[in-house]
């Protein structure tokens, strides 16, 4: 029988001990309300720097945290700005030079800065107040082409591939060359940030690079080469035979370039394109744009014409490809047409059908030089279109006047004296193109008056220009293009302006009298070839003045514009001629004559080109 203790005897086991509810609960309420007080001060500290730079946010090791953006950016451009302005030795590859980043215009974009800065570290700065930090590299900008060194930007060296040749049957491979890459911005942005670091030296390296067809590529295909130009090759167009391109030819105009990464024997397109123009002969022609015909009063448009042409790489490869075939050694050219720029359907919807304006000056007793350059002038305005909206600049249109593009030596007046220039007569055209485009109500945008008055212009209606400095520019505030049609003859400059009909525009103006009259001084001038000791009036002085050309633009009524344009004309002197032995009257100084004039007396004067 097992042995077994009543119940009674037993032992009862011990309770558990059970933790008041009162304390848990207790418990519970403080964490929650130091969670609600830790939210609330999260909260307060986040709305505390809402719209400035978040706390713990630095800029190059400068606390702007908590900052409002107009403090932080006014801080760092006293912090950072002084700093570019210090010399950083440059070292690249072999060339050193000093660099001073101010100078080279490099600059600390401020606001983007500060930008970045507002937009760092907003939220965990928000949940981690009091311990967060970050800093923030300044934004730095540089011209597109900064002014680095010479020395340095001549590092820069393209790649050259290597190049096949063969003249009288030999053949020559030139070396392919790696290239030298660099950037100037990058060189300028490396010292910019080496100053702000306080690096007084840095070292930089350029970029290898390597050409296109190797030195192993060239002796590759120099065979093919050989065999392209074996041999003649015969052009035909539109079925019939042309000319054709010797072996020496053929000879010269054998290059190696790259083809999907593969050197390949072929023509230069640009060699063989004026041999081939030259067999085409009349088969080819230019395209010709719509252009105007006028008679004065009235413009038409005269149709375009579609030109034929040729491709000069297309044609290349045609004869590249002959001369593969072999055989005949056959090329076959393809002829293109060519459309003109401006159709006959877009020169008439420009709507130019009539003169709406137009302005004749005489030349007067001019040199055959200045009648050429008048002349040659009126051909480069000739049938320019002014769109509406466009400025036209008469030193943009015309160009520089140099001998170069056929300007000869006129004459020019230099205090009141004739002095040969180059480009004499160009006052006279500007002054024309001036008057029409007055008389049109064009908007003028520049313009300036001679320095002393031309009786032979009207009043206060002049115009001087001067490459590249003083210019003629007006508007075409109307809405429609605007046709210039410019010609001269021995005696008169003609300048018409043609449009669509007038808008109704009326032009209305009033020349002023003369105001701020400056009578004229004495000059003299030393000569010695003038007579001994002889004072001799030379050129009769004139007044200077001011006057007034005011100008109303009205339609049907209302005044669209109201412009005034002032001239103000300096007095010329009364220039007289001292011989040797003279000497001016009073107090008045002897003056040299100014360069390049040519004294009246002078026995065996300079041969004139004017």
């Amino acid at each position: 029988m097992a042995n077994t203790i009543p119940v009674r005897d037993r032992p009862r086991p011990t309770p558990r001990k059970r933790r008041p509810r009162r304390t848990n609960a207790r418990r519970r309420q403080i964490v929650v309300l130091v969670v609600a007080v830790l939210v609330v001060v999260t909260v307060i500290h986040g709305l505390s720097f809402r719209g400035d730079v978040a706390p713990g946010v630095s800029v190059h090791g400068i606390d702007v945290g908590g900052l409002s953006p107009t403090d932080a950016k006014a801080l760092l451009h006293d912090s950072l700005s002084p700093q570019l302005d210090k010399n950083v030795i440059v070292t690249l590859d072999a060339q050193t030079a000093a660099m001073n980043p101010a100078e080279l215009n490099a600059r600390i974009d401020i606001n983007e800065t500060v930008d970045r800065a507002m937009r760092t570290g907003r939220l965990r700065s928000l949940l981690l107040p009091f311990i967060y930090s970050e800093n923030v590299d300044p934004s730095i900008t540089t011209p597109v082409h900064p002014r680095v060194p010479a020395n340095l930007r001549l590092i820069a060296e393209p790649a050259r591939s290597a190049t096949v040749r063969i003249s009288q049957g030999k053949t020559t491979i030139s070396p392919a060359r790696d290239g030298h890459s660099i950037s100037t911005r990058a060189i300028l942005l490396a010292a910019a940030q080496a100053a702000l670091a306080n690096k007084h030296k840095i070292k930089l390296t350029s970029s290898t690079t390597k050409p296109a067809i190797s030195t192993a590529d060239a002796r590759a295909a120099a065979a093919s080469a050989e065999s392209l130009a074996s041999a003649p090759v015969a052009l035909n167009a539109d079925g019939n035979r042309v000319g054709a391109l010797s072996t020496a030819m053929l000879q010269s105009a054998v290059m190696v370039r790259n083809e999907n990464g593969k050197a390949t024997a072929a023509f230069d397109p640009q060699k063989l394109a004026p041999v081939i123009s030259e067999a085409l002969g009349t088969r080819i022609r230019d395209p010709q744009n719509a252009i105007w015909g006028t008679n004065g009063t009235r413009a038409w448009v005269e149709p375009a014409k579609d030109g034929i042409g040729f491709e000069p790489r297309v044609a290349a490869d045609a004869v590249r490809a002959a001369a593969l075939a072999g055989g005949a050694r056959q090329a076959d050219l393809q002829l293109n047409h060519i459309a003109p720029k401006r159709s006959t359907a877009d020169a008439e919807k420009f709507g130019i059908t009539e003169k709406v304006s137009g302005a004749t000056t005489e030349l007067g007793d001019s040199s055959s030089n200045r009648i050429h350059n008048v002349a040659l002038m009126a051909e480069i305005l000739d049938n320019r279109l002014v769109m509406p909206g466009e400025t036209f600049s008469f030193n943009d249109a015309v160009g520089p006047r140099t001998p170069e593009r056929g300007f000869l030596e006129g004459m020019a007046i230099v205090d009141g004296l004739l002095i040969p220039s180059i480009g004499g007569g160009v006052c006279q055209v500007a002054t024309t193109l001036y008057d029409a485009a007055f008389a049109m109500g064009l908007q003028i945008v520049e313009r300036h008056n001679h320095d002393f008055y031309i009786s032979h212009y009207g009043l206060g209606m002049d115009a001087t220009v001067a490459w590249p400095d003083l210019d003629l520019k007006f508007n075409n505030n109307t809405a429609k293009p605007i046709l210039i049609r410019a010609t001269s003859d021995a005696s008169t400059m003609l300048v018409n302006l043609y449009s669509a009909p007038s808008d109704g525009r009326t032009i209305e103006t009033n020349v002023s009298e003369r105001y701020d009259i400056k009578p004229p001084e004495k000059r003299y001038m030393e000569d010695p070839f003038a007579p001994a000791k002889q004072v001799t009036k030379y050129v009769d002085g004139q007044e200077g003045f001011a006057v007034d050309v005011t100008r109303d633009v009205k339609r049907d009524g209302t005044t669209l514009s109201h412009d005034v344009f002032v001239s103000t004309y300096s007095s010329q002197p009364d220039t007289y001629i001292v011989g040797p032995g003279a000497y001016p009257p009073g107090d008045n100084v002897l003056e040299p004559p100014p360069y390049g004039w040519v004294s009246p007396y002078d026995p065996n004067p300079p041969k004139p080109v004017f």
